[in-house]
């Protein structure tokens, strides 16, 4: 038996493997670009973008497209599991779904 630790689980296929790869690769790239010495590039005031210093533009930038990158990550795996009933938008297995609390 292999006891070395995996960066993924062995059940993926290869898409998956892909897609979580290019996640993760992106984050380490995001923890970079938020460290010096690539910070220290964009920490000026000038120019003004917006009404706001660049060096907090580059942050809001780097924020959305993190946000960007999970929200594509959420919905690529709930296309990937099937989703939500189609009904009243709640999963089959989720709160009130075996005693009829709130269904129509």
């Amino acid at each position: 038996m292999d006891a070395r630790p995996r960066f993924m689980p062995s059940g993926l296929t290869r898409h998956q493997r892909r897609v979580y790869g290019a996640v993760t690769i992106f984050f380490i790239v995001v923890f970079f670009a938020l460290m010096w010495p690539v910070y220290a590039l964009f920490s000026g005031i000038r120019p003004i973008v917006l009404g706001m210093p660049f060096s907090l533009v580059y942050l809001v930038v780097i924020l959305a497209a993190s946000f960007l990158v999970l929200l594509g990550v959420f919905t690529w795996e709930g296309r990937a599991e099937g989703g939500p009933d189609e009904g009243d938008g709640r999963a089959a297995d989720g709160p009130g779904a075996q005693d009829g609390v709130g269904r129509r």
